[in-house]
Protein backbone atom coordinates (compact mmCIF):
# COMPACT_ATOMS: atom_id res chain seq x y z
CA UNK A 1 0.00 0.00 0.00
CA UNK A 2 2.32 2.74 0.78
CA UNK A 3 4.36 1.52 -2.42
CA UNK A 4 0.98 2.61 -4.32
CA UNK A 5 1.19 5.84 -2.41
CA UNK A 6 4.51 6.57 -2.95
CA UNK A 7 4.03 5.72 -6.95
CA UNK A 8 0.77 7.93 -7.33
CA UNK A 9 3.02 10.64 -5.57
CA UNK A 10 5.82 10.76 -7.83
CA UNK A 11 3.63 10.47 -10.68
CA UNK A 12 1.46 13.50 -9.96
CA UNK A 13 4.63 15.52 -9.51
CA UNK A 14 5.88 14.08 -13.02
CA UNK A 15 2.89 15.14 -14.87
CA UNK A 16 1.95 18.29 -13.19
CA UNK A 17 4.26 20.83 -15.11
CA UNK A 18 3.06 19.20 -18.58
CA UNK A 19 -0.45 20.24 -17.75
CA UNK A 20 0.49 23.76 -16.76
CA UNK A 21 1.94 24.42 -20.13
CA UNK A 22 -1.11 22.67 -22.15
CA UNK A 23 -3.22 25.21 -19.58
CA UNK A 24 -0.84 28.12 -20.71
CA UNK A 25 -0.83 26.78 -24.16
CA UNK A 26 -4.90 26.77 -24.01
CA UNK A 27 -4.81 30.47 -22.67
CA UNK A 28 -2.82 31.39 -25.37
CA UNK A 29 -4.87 30.51 -27.93
CA UNK A 30 -7.46 33.29 -28.12
CA UNK A 31 -5.37 35.65 -27.46
CA UNK A 32 -3.15 35.14 -30.73
CA UNK A 33 -6.36 34.91 -32.34
CA UNK A 34 -7.38 38.26 -31.79
CA UNK A 35 -3.95 39.81 -32.32
CA UNK A 36 -4.48 38.87 -35.93
CA UNK A 37 -7.32 39.99 -36.37
CA UNK A 38 -6.86 43.09 -34.98
CA UNK A 39 -3.43 43.37 -37.72
CA UNK A 40 -6.11 42.37 -40.65
CA UNK A 41 -7.89 45.28 -39.86
CA UNK A 42 -5.45 47.65 -39.51
CA UNK A 43 -3.93 46.41 -43.06
CA UNK A 44 -7.50 47.40 -44.21
CA UNK A 45 -7.64 50.69 -42.81
CA UNK A 46 -4.40 51.38 -44.20
CA UNK A 47 -5.32 50.11 -47.91
CA UNK A 48 -8.68 52.32 -47.61
CA UNK A 49 -6.64 55.87 -46.36
CA UNK A 50 -4.30 55.18 -49.61
CA UNK A 51 -7.27 54.50 -51.67
CA UNK A 52 -8.70 57.94 -50.30
CA UNK A 53 -5.78 59.80 -51.02
CA UNK A 54 -5.59 58.62 -54.53
CA UNK A 55 -9.19 59.77 -54.80
CA UNK A 56 -8.53 63.15 -53.38
CA UNK A 57 -5.79 63.67 -55.89
CA UNK A 58 -8.16 62.76 -58.86
CA UNK A 59 -10.84 65.28 -57.70
CA UNK A 60 -8.08 67.96 -57.21
CA UNK A 61 -6.66 67.49 -60.71
CA UNK A 62 -10.31 67.38 -62.15
CA UNK A 63 -10.99 70.93 -60.28
CA UNK A 64 -7.61 71.71 -61.62
CA UNK A 65 -6.15 72.40 -58.24
CA UNK A 66 -7.68 75.62 -57.80
CA UNK A 67 -7.23 76.96 -54.26
CA UNK A 68 -10.53 77.48 -51.71
CA UNK A 69 -12.05 81.31 -52.48
CA UNK A 70 -11.35 83.44 -49.38
CA UNK A 71 -14.54 85.56 -48.12
CA UNK A 72 -14.26 88.90 -46.45
CA UNK A 73 -15.39 88.46 -43.11
CA UNK A 74 -16.43 92.21 -42.37
CA UNK A 75 -18.13 92.85 -46.15
CA UNK A 76 -19.28 89.16 -47.71
CA UNK A 77 -20.22 88.54 -51.00
CA UNK A 78 -23.98 86.85 -50.91
CA UNK A 79 -24.45 86.49 -54.32
CA UNK A 80 -22.05 85.26 -57.23
CA UNK A 81 -21.52 87.49 -59.95
CA UNK A 82 -20.61 87.22 -63.59
CA UNK A 83 -18.14 88.28 -66.41
CA UNK A 84 -19.95 90.38 -68.78
CA UNK A 85 -17.25 89.31 -71.54
CA UNK A 86 -15.89 86.13 -71.81
CA UNK A 87 -16.97 84.78 -68.50
CA UNK A 88 -14.24 84.88 -66.21
CA UNK A 89 -14.31 85.33 -62.78
CA UNK A 90 -14.49 89.27 -61.83
CA UNK A 91 -11.91 90.95 -60.66
CA UNK A 92 -13.42 93.95 -59.53
CA UNK A 93 -17.15 94.23 -59.81
CA UNK A 94 -17.52 98.32 -59.53
CA UNK A 95 -15.58 98.79 -63.02
CA UNK A 96 -16.59 101.24 -65.16
CA UNK A 97 -15.00 99.57 -68.58
CA UNK A 98 -17.47 98.37 -71.01
CA UNK A 99 -15.86 94.84 -70.40
CA UNK A 100 -16.56 95.52 -66.60
CA UNK A 101 -17.64 92.91 -64.48
CA UNK A 102 -21.50 92.80 -63.59
CA UNK A 103 -23.37 91.55 -60.51
CA UNK A 104 -25.84 88.58 -61.32
CA UNK A 105 -29.58 89.22 -59.57
CA UNK A 106 -30.82 85.58 -59.65
CA UNK A 107 -34.04 86.61 -58.52
CA UNK A 108 -34.69 88.74 -61.69
CA UNK A 109 -38.18 87.60 -63.76
CA UNK A 110 -38.13 88.09 -67.61
CA UNK A 111 -41.62 88.58 -68.92
CA UNK A 112 -43.00 89.86 -72.47
CA UNK A 113 -46.30 90.14 -74.27
CA UNK A 114 -45.95 89.76 -78.32
CA UNK A 115 -49.13 91.79 -79.54
CA UNK A 116 -50.47 92.07 -83.60
CA UNK A 117 -53.57 92.55 -85.29
CA UNK A 118 -55.01 92.94 -88.72
CA UNK A 119 -57.30 96.14 -88.96
CA UNK A 120 -59.56 96.91 -92.29
CA UNK A 121 -61.73 100.14 -91.77
CA UNK A 122 -65.41 100.39 -94.02
CA UNK A 123 -63.37 102.38 -96.63
CA UNK A 124 -61.57 98.54 -97.28
CA UNK A 125 -58.30 100.18 -96.20
CA UNK A 126 -56.62 97.05 -94.32
CA UNK A 127 -53.13 96.60 -92.65
CA UNK A 128 -51.48 94.79 -89.88
CA UNK A 129 -50.55 96.54 -86.97
CA UNK A 130 -48.23 96.31 -83.65
CA UNK A 131 -50.88 95.96 -80.74
CA UNK A 132 -48.23 97.43 -78.04
CA UNK A 133 -45.80 94.64 -77.44
CA UNK A 134 -43.23 94.79 -74.86
CA UNK A 135 -40.42 92.55 -72.80
CA UNK A 136 -39.34 93.43 -69.93
CA UNK A 137 -37.28 92.12 -66.71
CA UNK A 138 -37.84 93.47 -63.15
CA UNK A 139 -36.90 91.71 -59.57
CA UNK A 140 -35.92 92.58 -56.14
CA UNK A 141 -33.45 92.05 -53.20
CA UNK A 142 -33.48 92.95 -50.09
CA UNK A 143 -30.93 95.37 -49.34
CA UNK A 144 -30.29 96.35 -45.54
CA UNK A 145 -32.91 95.06 -42.50
CA UNK A 146 -36.26 95.85 -43.61
CA UNK A 147 -35.45 97.54 -46.80
CA UNK A 148 -35.37 95.99 -49.92
CA UNK A 149 -34.02 97.31 -53.77
CA UNK A 150 -36.09 97.08 -56.40
CA UNK A 151 -36.22 97.59 -60.49
CA UNK A 152 -37.85 97.02 -63.51
CA UNK A 153 -37.33 97.72 -67.24
CA UNK A 154 -39.66 97.72 -70.63
CA UNK A 155 -39.20 98.14 -74.37
CA UNK A 156 -41.83 98.60 -76.76
CA UNK A 157 -41.10 96.62 -79.58
CA UNK A 158 -42.74 96.92 -82.80
CA UNK A 159 -43.37 93.52 -84.30
CA UNK A 160 -44.57 94.01 -87.90
CA UNK A 161 -42.46 97.53 -89.06
CA UNK A 162 -38.65 98.58 -88.98
CA UNK A 163 -39.23 102.03 -90.89
CA UNK A 164 -35.53 103.99 -91.66
CA UNK A 165 -37.59 107.06 -90.94
CA UNK A 166 -39.14 108.09 -87.86
CA UNK A 167 -43.10 108.69 -88.40
CA UNK A 168 -44.98 111.11 -86.05
CA UNK A 169 -48.12 109.12 -86.69
CA UNK A 170 -49.78 105.89 -86.99
CA UNK A 171 -48.32 104.48 -83.74
CA UNK A 172 -50.22 102.60 -80.95
CA UNK A 173 -52.38 104.77 -78.47
CA UNK A 174 -49.88 105.63 -76.19
CA UNK A 175 -47.03 105.26 -78.13
CA UNK A 176 -44.51 108.40 -77.83
CA UNK A 177 -44.50 110.95 -80.36
CA UNK A 178 -41.21 109.92 -83.15
CA UNK A 179 -41.30 106.41 -81.42
CA UNK A 180 -44.45 105.05 -83.74
CA UNK A 181 -42.46 103.14 -86.05
CA UNK A 182 -38.98 102.46 -84.17
CA UNK A 183 -38.12 98.91 -83.79
CA UNK A 184 -37.63 99.28 -79.68
CA UNK A 185 -38.30 102.34 -77.48
CA UNK A 186 -38.62 102.44 -73.76
CA UNK A 187 -41.86 101.93 -71.85
CA UNK A 188 -40.48 101.75 -68.46
CA UNK A 189 -37.70 101.89 -66.28
CA UNK A 190 -37.37 102.38 -62.86
CA UNK A 191 -35.31 101.38 -59.73
CA UNK A 192 -36.86 102.03 -56.27
CA UNK A 193 -36.34 101.24 -52.58
CA UNK A 194 -39.37 99.96 -50.84
CA UNK A 195 -39.52 100.78 -46.52
CA UNK A 196 -41.46 99.81 -43.83
CA UNK A 197 -43.47 103.48 -44.79
CA UNK A 198 -44.25 102.75 -47.99
CA UNK A 199 -41.85 102.58 -51.67
CA UNK A 200 -40.07 105.15 -52.95
CA UNK A 201 -38.18 104.83 -56.94
CA UNK A 202 -36.48 106.75 -59.66
CA UNK A 203 -36.91 107.21 -63.64
CA UNK A 204 -39.58 106.08 -66.27
CA UNK A 205 -43.06 104.61 -64.49
CA UNK A 206 -46.45 104.57 -64.33
CA UNK A 207 -47.44 107.96 -63.09
CA UNK A 208 -50.34 108.54 -60.05
CA UNK A 209 -53.00 109.63 -62.74
CA UNK A 210 -52.86 107.01 -64.63
CA UNK A 211 -53.97 105.00 -61.15
CA UNK A 212 -57.23 106.23 -62.62
CA UNK A 213 -57.09 106.58 -65.88
CA UNK A 214 -56.76 102.32 -65.26
CA UNK A 215 -60.21 102.11 -64.57
CA UNK A 216 -61.12 102.35 -68.34
CA UNK A 217 -58.28 101.81 -69.85
CA UNK A 218 -59.25 97.66 -70.12
CA UNK A 219 -59.88 96.76 -73.40
CA UNK A 220 -57.44 94.53 -75.77
CA UNK A 221 -57.90 97.27 -78.37
CA UNK A 222 -58.87 100.90 -78.95
CA UNK A 223 -58.87 101.52 -75.18
CA UNK A 224 -58.10 104.54 -73.19
CA UNK A 225 -57.92 107.49 -76.03
CA UNK A 226 -60.23 109.92 -73.79
CA UNK A 227 -59.23 109.79 -69.78
CA UNK A 228 -56.20 112.37 -70.34
CA UNK A 229 -53.27 109.46 -69.62
CA UNK A 230 -51.86 109.48 -72.99
CA UNK A 231 -52.03 112.93 -73.54
CA UNK A 232 -51.41 114.73 -76.96
CA UNK A 233 -50.82 111.09 -78.89
CA UNK A 234 -47.91 110.35 -76.61
CA UNK A 235 -47.59 107.82 -74.36
CA UNK A 236 -48.01 110.68 -71.72
CA UNK A 237 -44.07 110.77 -70.39
CA UNK A 238 -43.36 114.66 -70.43
CA UNK A 239 -46.61 115.87 -69.19
CA UNK A 240 -46.56 113.21 -66.15
CA UNK A 241 -50.12 111.27 -66.83
CA UNK A 242 -49.22 108.29 -68.20
CA UNK A 243 -45.66 106.73 -68.05
CA UNK A 244 -43.99 109.73 -66.65
CA UNK A 245 -40.34 110.31 -67.26
CA UNK A 246 -37.85 112.18 -64.73
CA UNK A 247 -40.31 110.84 -62.10
CA UNK A 248 -39.70 110.62 -58.24
CA UNK A 249 -42.66 108.40 -56.80
CA UNK A 250 -44.09 107.44 -53.40
CA UNK A 251 -46.73 104.79 -53.00
CA UNK A 252 -48.00 103.58 -49.97
CA UNK A 253 -51.16 101.60 -49.13
CA UNK A 254 -53.40 101.35 -45.92
CA UNK A 255 -55.35 98.59 -46.21
CA UNK A 256 -58.44 99.54 -48.12
CA UNK A 257 -56.68 103.39 -49.15
CA UNK A 258 -53.70 103.89 -51.49
CA UNK A 259 -51.99 107.20 -52.18
CA UNK A 260 -48.89 108.03 -54.43
CA UNK A 261 -47.13 111.08 -54.80
CA UNK A 262 -44.62 112.05 -57.92
CA UNK A 263 -42.85 115.07 -59.11
CA UNK A 264 -40.89 115.06 -62.28
CA UNK A 265 -37.33 116.97 -62.09
CA UNK A 266 -35.91 117.92 -65.58
CA UNK A 267 -33.93 120.78 -67.36
CA UNK A 268 -35.98 120.99 -70.70
CA UNK A 269 -37.22 124.63 -70.75
CA UNK A 270 -36.19 128.13 -69.94
CA UNK A 271 -39.28 127.68 -67.28
CA UNK A 272 -37.27 125.03 -65.10
CA UNK A 273 -38.07 125.37 -61.73
CA UNK A 274 -35.28 123.07 -60.69
CA UNK A 275 -37.46 121.33 -57.91
CA UNK A 276 -40.81 119.57 -59.02
CA UNK A 277 -41.17 121.02 -62.70
CA UNK A 278 -44.00 118.56 -62.93
CA UNK A 279 -46.25 117.21 -59.76
CA UNK A 280 -49.56 114.28 -59.01
CA UNK A 281 -50.93 112.50 -56.89
CA UNK A 282 -53.82 109.77 -56.54
CA UNK A 283 -55.96 108.88 -53.84
CA UNK A 284 -58.14 105.04 -54.30
CA UNK A 285 -60.34 103.52 -51.54
CA UNK A 286 -61.34 100.42 -52.10
CA UNK A 287 -60.07 96.68 -52.54
CA UNK A 288 -59.00 94.77 -55.49
CA UNK A 289 -61.81 92.84 -56.03
CA UNK A 290 -65.17 94.80 -54.81
CA UNK A 291 -66.21 98.54 -55.97
CA UNK A 292 -63.56 101.14 -55.70
CA UNK A 293 -63.31 104.95 -56.63
CA UNK A 294 -60.25 107.14 -57.04
CA UNK A 295 -59.31 110.61 -58.02
CA UNK A 296 -55.94 111.92 -59.29
CA UNK A 297 -54.20 115.25 -59.91
CA UNK A 298 -50.82 116.43 -62.81
CA UNK A 299 -49.75 119.35 -63.30
CA UNK A 300 -46.58 120.76 -65.52
CA UNK A 301 -45.14 124.02 -64.30
CA UNK A 302 -42.02 124.47 -66.34
CA UNK A 303 -44.28 124.68 -69.65
CA UNK A 304 -43.59 126.83 -72.87
CA UNK A 305 -46.17 128.57 -75.74
CA UNK A 306 -45.09 126.92 -78.22
CA UNK A 307 -42.99 123.21 -77.33
CA UNK A 308 -41.27 121.22 -79.41
CA UNK A 309 -41.97 116.88 -79.03
CA UNK A 310 -39.57 117.35 -76.37
CA UNK A 311 -41.02 120.18 -74.11
CA UNK A 312 -44.03 120.97 -71.99
CA UNK A 313 -47.10 122.62 -72.91
CA UNK A 314 -47.66 125.63 -70.73
CA UNK A 315 -50.50 125.67 -68.61
CA UNK A 316 -50.62 121.45 -68.98
CA UNK A 317 -53.06 120.06 -66.35
CA UNK A 318 -55.28 117.44 -65.92
CA UNK A 319 -57.50 115.76 -63.32
CA UNK A 320 -59.46 112.77 -63.05
CA UNK A 321 -62.10 110.63 -61.56
CA UNK A 322 -63.13 107.38 -61.83
CA UNK A 323 -65.18 104.49 -59.81
CA UNK A 324 -64.97 100.60 -60.81
CA UNK A 325 -66.80 97.34 -59.95
CA UNK A 326 -64.34 93.94 -60.31
CA UNK A 327 -65.56 90.08 -59.65
CA UNK A 328 -64.74 87.25 -61.09
CA UNK A 329 -67.32 87.46 -64.13
CA UNK A 330 -67.74 91.01 -64.58
CA UNK A 331 -66.43 94.11 -64.92
CA UNK A 332 -67.88 98.27 -64.69
CA UNK A 333 -65.78 101.28 -64.78
CA UNK A 334 -65.83 104.65 -65.65
CA UNK A 335 -63.75 107.79 -65.59
CA UNK A 336 -64.14 111.70 -66.26
CA UNK A 337 -61.33 113.90 -66.56
CA UNK A 338 -60.78 117.79 -66.70
CA UNK A 339 -58.31 118.77 -69.30
CA UNK A 340 -56.33 121.74 -69.62
CA UNK A 341 -53.81 122.80 -72.46
CA UNK A 342 -53.30 119.02 -72.04
CA UNK A 343 -54.74 117.51 -75.90
CA UNK A 344 -54.13 118.57 -79.09
CA UNK A 345 -57.11 118.30 -81.66
CA UNK A 346 -56.42 117.37 -85.52
CA UNK A 347 -54.78 120.70 -86.35
CA UNK A 348 -52.28 120.53 -83.62
CA UNK A 349 -54.07 123.39 -81.43
CA UNK A 350 -53.97 122.45 -77.89
CA UNK A 351 -57.32 123.12 -76.18
CA UNK A 352 -59.13 122.72 -72.99
CA UNK A 353 -61.80 120.38 -72.56
CA UNK A 354 -63.72 116.85 -70.80
CA UNK A 355 -63.13 113.17 -71.32
CA UNK A 356 -65.18 110.51 -70.59
CA UNK A 357 -65.49 106.96 -70.50
CA UNK A 358 -67.01 104.09 -69.54
CA UNK A 359 -65.80 100.17 -69.78
CA UNK A 360 -68.33 96.37 -69.07
CA UNK A 361 -67.29 93.45 -69.31
CA UNK A 362 -69.00 90.20 -68.78
CA UNK A 363 -67.70 87.06 -68.76
CA UNK A 364 -68.95 83.91 -70.63
CA UNK A 365 -66.86 81.36 -69.25
CA UNK A 366 -63.59 81.28 -67.03
CA UNK A 367 -61.79 81.87 -70.83
CA UNK A 368 -63.93 83.65 -73.21
CA UNK A 369 -66.39 87.26 -72.45
CA UNK A 370 -67.23 90.14 -74.29
CA UNK A 371 -66.15 93.59 -73.76
CA UNK A 372 -67.33 97.14 -74.61
CA UNK A 373 -66.54 100.87 -74.21
CA UNK A 374 -67.48 104.32 -74.93
CA UNK A 375 -64.96 107.18 -75.45
CA UNK A 376 -65.77 110.84 -75.49
CA UNK A 377 -63.37 113.46 -75.55
CA UNK A 378 -63.79 116.74 -76.81
CA UNK A 379 -62.83 120.51 -76.50
CA UNK A 380 -65.15 123.13 -74.98
CA UNK A 381 -67.80 125.04 -76.28
CA UNK A 382 -64.77 128.41 -76.66
CA UNK A 383 -62.51 125.90 -78.51
CA UNK A 384 -62.80 126.66 -83.27
CA UNK A 385 -64.26 124.05 -84.91
CA UNK A 386 -66.07 120.92 -84.05
CA UNK A 387 -63.62 118.37 -83.61
CA UNK A 388 -64.29 115.67 -81.06
CA UNK A 389 -62.92 112.06 -79.92
CA UNK A 390 -66.00 110.04 -79.99
CA UNK A 391 -66.54 106.14 -80.69
CA UNK A 392 -68.13 102.76 -78.97
CA UNK A 393 -66.07 99.64 -79.09
CA UNK A 394 -67.19 95.72 -78.74
CA UNK A 395 -64.74 92.87 -78.32
CA UNK A 396 -65.10 89.09 -77.99
CA UNK A 397 -61.99 87.88 -76.35
CA UNK A 398 -61.06 84.12 -75.67
CA UNK A 399 -57.81 83.73 -72.80
CA UNK A 400 -56.24 80.55 -73.32
CA UNK A 401 -53.31 81.49 -70.79
CA UNK A 402 -52.14 84.06 -68.66
CA UNK A 403 -52.92 87.32 -70.35
CA UNK A 404 -52.45 85.24 -73.94
CA UNK A 405 -56.12 86.46 -75.93
CA UNK A 406 -57.32 85.92 -79.33
CA UNK A 407 -59.62 88.36 -79.38
CA UNK A 408 -62.25 90.05 -82.35
CA UNK A 409 -63.48 93.13 -82.44
CA UNK A 410 -65.37 96.34 -83.95
CA UNK A 411 -65.02 100.02 -83.22
CA UNK A 412 -68.05 102.45 -84.39
CA UNK A 413 -66.66 105.69 -85.12
CA UNK A 414 -68.22 109.51 -84.59
CA UNK A 415 -65.54 111.27 -84.37
CA UNK A 416 -65.11 114.44 -86.30
CA UNK A 417 -62.13 116.89 -87.49
CA UNK A 418 -62.37 120.46 -86.82
CA UNK A 419 -63.95 120.94 -90.54
CA UNK A 420 -66.97 118.32 -89.09
CA UNK A 421 -65.64 115.62 -91.79
CA UNK A 422 -64.66 111.92 -90.42
CA UNK A 423 -61.80 111.80 -88.34
CA UNK A 424 -61.36 108.24 -89.15
CA UNK A 425 -63.25 105.28 -90.42
CA UNK A 426 -65.39 102.62 -88.32
CA UNK A 427 -62.80 99.49 -88.42
CA UNK A 428 -62.91 95.67 -87.89
CA UNK A 429 -60.04 94.34 -86.10
CA UNK A 430 -58.37 90.38 -85.09
CA UNK A 431 -55.53 89.87 -82.98
CA UNK A 432 -53.52 87.69 -80.96
CA UNK A 433 -51.82 88.66 -77.43
CA UNK A 434 -49.14 86.14 -76.74
CA UNK A 435 -47.92 86.25 -72.79
CA UNK A 436 -45.05 85.05 -71.68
Amino acid sequence: MRRLTAFAFVLVHALSPIAARAQEQAAAQPTTALQQLVIEQLRRIEALEARLAQLQQEVDVIRGQQPPATIDEEDPLEEPFEHAYDGDPPMDPDGESPTADLPRALNVDSYGSLRALAAIDTDGHSEVRNNSSRLGIRGERKLIGALTAFGRYEMGINMVANDRAILLINGDPGTPIGQGSQAIASRLGFVGIGTPIGNFSWGKQWSPYYDVAEFTDQLQVFSGLASGAFGAGTDGGIAGTGRAERAVQYREAWGPFAAALQMQNRSLTLNDRQWADAFGGSVILGEQNGFAIGAAYNEARDGVPTPTLNEPQLGDQAAIFGARFRSNWFYAGGTFATLKQHEVDDLGRRFDGTGFEIVLRQHFTERAWIEGAYSNLRPNADHPGDFRVRFGVTNIVYNFSVASRLFLGFKLEDSLRSDRTDLTESTFAAGLNYTF
